[in-house]
Parts: C-alpha cells; structure tokens; sequence
C-alpha cells in the first residue's frame, strides 16, 4: 500500500499514457491562465509572505494549516490563531506529527516555535480567510475530506473541500508543479472508485505565494488526457491501481 503522495510522484510511464498532454508547457499555461486572483481584508491583491531567516518553512506552513483548521472548525477568524494558548499548543502538536511523518524530522528539531515563526504563521493563517472570500458565502468549508482506499493506495485526506471545489494546500515558494495535478486527479479517482462524484471543481492554494488555481474537472481532463471524458480517465486509474501485482517489488 502507498499513499497518493508517493502514487502521483510515481509510475511516470503510467501517467504519461493516461493524461499524456500534462506536459511541462501545459503546466506553465496553468500556472498562467488558471490563476484566480485572491482578495486581502482590505480588498487589495493578496500579497506573498516571504520566508524569514531561520525559519523552519515546512513546521510554519504545518501551523498555520493546522491553526486555519482548528479556528475554522471553532468559528473564529483567523487573526485570533495567537491569542489562545491551547490553539497554539494543538497546532504545534498537529504539525509536528505531520512534518515527523513526512520528512522524517528529528526530535531535536521539534523545539517550540519561536515568536518570529509564529507571527509567519499568522500571516499564512490569514491568507486562507482569502481563500474563503473567493467562493460564495454559503458554501461549506470540509478541512480534511476522506477518501477511501482502493487497490493498492491508502485510505487518504485530502486538505479542503470548499463548495463543490476540492483544494490541495501547496504552501512552498515554487509554483504549481504537475506532481500537484496528479495527486488532485488521484483524490478523484478514489472518490469515483468509492462511487462517488463531490466534486466539480479542482483547486491549489499556495498560502506562501498567495496565489490559487481553480479548473472544471471536466474540461481539465477532457484536455490533458487528449479527448478522454472523466469517466474513462478515472476508471482506467482505479484499474490501474487495483491491479495489486504491478508493485509487489516496488519500496516506498
């Protein structure tokens, strides 16, 4: 079994024949022509928040996801992330467990996040009320949707459905990459192979950059896969991965 994380970064020959025009060209087009400008409190562009000196970028980024989720779910606003000390210990808790799981971080990088680190992840924190001011005001906001495993992929949590748009969070200073694609194709197909169809839309959301991304499922695939409907595309990946045997050699 492996994740859908290591699944999309895999079995390139794969993905080349299910959607053979997600080609580095069509990811710069993306990266171009399916930005959807965000929106800060004061009606400004939204701006990037640059990496500090010192800053353990990947433990932030976990925070500040945690700390979005942990007020959205207690329906508070973003800008009291630091005013609550018990929120403060559960996020840090959160993104420590995560970044230990992920990049196997030792325990001597655990240590508590520094004043400095903790006013970076407020302004990140921030910028997913941004997100939110995006969609219509009636439309749910899911922290950490479920998908069921299927063949040989994990059961898996995807980071944000808002409406009928399911959103990957990629908070990095790099743009949208086609690994980011393929997981967000991947979510889908576990979603159909579980016999379900939530959602519409598919989106990335960069808290670091202070950039989104949104595309039609539909269109999106019907475009990289070269004329294929969403139906086929997905089915043929739950095919794909249900055929056990093709990774019985391979180490994740």
């Amino acid at each position: 079994m492996i994740s859908e994380r290591a699944f999309a970064k895999s079995f390139a020959s794969f993905w080349q024949e299910l959607v053979p025009l997600l080609t580095p060209r069509f990811v710069g087009l993306f990266n171009e022509a399916y930005r959807k400008e965000l929106l800060d409190e004061t009606g400004g562009l939204l701006k990037a928040v640059p990496i500090t000196p010192g800053t353990r970028a990947d433990i932030v980024a976990e925070f500040a996801f945690w700390g979005a989720r942990l007020l959205r779910d207690s329906g508070r606003v973003p800008t009291s992330l630091l005013d609550d000390p018990g929120m403060i210990q559960e996020a840090s808790r959160r993104a420590f467990e995560v970044v230990q799981h992920y990049e196997g971080a030792k325990p001597d990088s655990m240590e508590s996040l520094q004043p400095s680190e903790l006013n970076q992840a407020l302004a990140l924190a921030k910028n997913y009320a941004s997100l939110y001011r995006a969609f219509q005001p009636t439309s749910p906001v899911e922290f950490g949707p479920r998908f069921q495993g299927c063949g040989f992929l994990n059961t898996a949590e995807g980071d944000l459905g808002i409406g009928g748009t399911l959103v990957e969070v990629k908070t990095t200073t790099r743009k949208v990459a086609g690994k980011d694609l393929r997981q967000l194709i991947t979510y889908l197909a576990l979603d159909a192979g579980a016999g379900r169809q939530r959602w519409s839309h598919v989106g990335i959301f960069n808290p670091r950059r202070g950039t989104f991304h949104c595309a039609e499922v539909d269109s999106l695939l019907l475009r990289i896969s070269g004329g294929k409907p969403r139906v086929d595309v997905l089915g043929e990946l739950v095919e794909f991965v249900q055929a056990t045997e093709l990774v019985n050699d391979r180490t994740f």
